[in-house]
């Protein structure tokens, strides 16, 4: 029987402890431990205070998860000579007699061709390679785009951020639903924000849903379009989770607890960040 799930499944005792666990169980564990970002991950059994070992986490994690484990372990044993590439995050190594090169010489030195993707970027400042200009001059003319992407002209900024890739997108005409054409993220181009939906809970082009777009309800006021926000969420989420409402119909339920999560949801928006 697991120790888990306490279900009758296919086991087999962990290395540190010898208990039993299913196969599903400790998959599911060790993938919520990899998402949190954890490298020293413990045994799933409360008793038992050992780690468990590296060849045993990733034999059980699903090949995305692997790849992401394997790269907070590197995250972990690196040092300033070792960096991710910007793009595909392979480590890179860059060392000149046991030391990264004074900033005094070239800066051509620091010019990197990732193996695995083939991006180009620069070791000093971790950016894109910036031919011609030297690391100073390229945050310098950064923070110039920046600027000037947050511009009103013609009644819209002059460019957008991908909430995702962060890459700039200027918009020439049409509504504020965006595509990214690099990640296919889709986001809004008015306030910036990633397009969101949940139900009960309304989606971006609401103007009382707590993922609606800041613009589209009180923009001067936000204290006060945050509080009428979470007061519709936690209303409507209870009054919802009641009724057993779908579609447009409705279905008396026996009355249910509001959920924990859906509650922290709605005091986490009313709360300042």
């Amino acid at each position: 029987m697991c120790r888990v799930c306490l279900e009758d499944k296919p086991i087999k005792p962990l290395p540190c402890c010898k208990k039993a666990v299913c196969e599903e169980c400790l998959k599911v564990y060790l993938s919520a431990q990899v998402q949190l970002g954890q490298v020293e991950i413990k045994c799933p059994i409360t008793e038992c205070f050992e780690f468990l070992e590296e060849t045993t986490v990733v034999y059980n994690l699903t090949h995305e998860d692997s790849i992401k484990y394997k790269y907070f372990l590197e995250l972990g044993r690196i040092d300033s000579s070792t960096k991710p590439c910007p793009q595909c995050k392979h480590f890179t190594t860059f060392k000149k007699k046991g030391h990264i090169p004074t900033p005094s010489r070239s800066e051509s030195k620091y010019k990197i061709q990732c193996p695995t993707c083939q991006f180009v970027w620069c070791f000093k400042c971790h950016s894109p390679w910036h031919e011609g200009v030297n690391c100073k001059e390229y945050k310098k003319g950064d923070k110039l785009l920046r600027h000037w992407a947050s511009e009103i002209e013609h009644g819209q900024r002059n460019a957008q951020k991908c909430p995702k890739c962060k890459i700039h997108i200027q918009r020439t005409e049409g509504c504020d639903h965006m595509t990214c054409s690099q990640c296919n993220t889709n986001f809004c181009y008015r306030c910036g924000e990633r397009y969101r939906q949940l139900r009960f809970f309304g989606d971006h082009t609401s103007n009382l849903s707590i993922f609606g777009c800041k613009y589209r309800y009180l923009p001067e006021r936000p204290h006060l379009r945050r509080l009428v926000r979470g007061n519709k969420c936690a209303g409507q989420n209870y009054k919802d989770l009641i009724s057993g409402r779908t579609g447009n119909q409705t279905q008396h339920l026996a009355p249910q607890p509001v959920l924990l999560s859906d509650t922290f949801i709605c005091i986490s928006y009313l709360l300042p960040l």
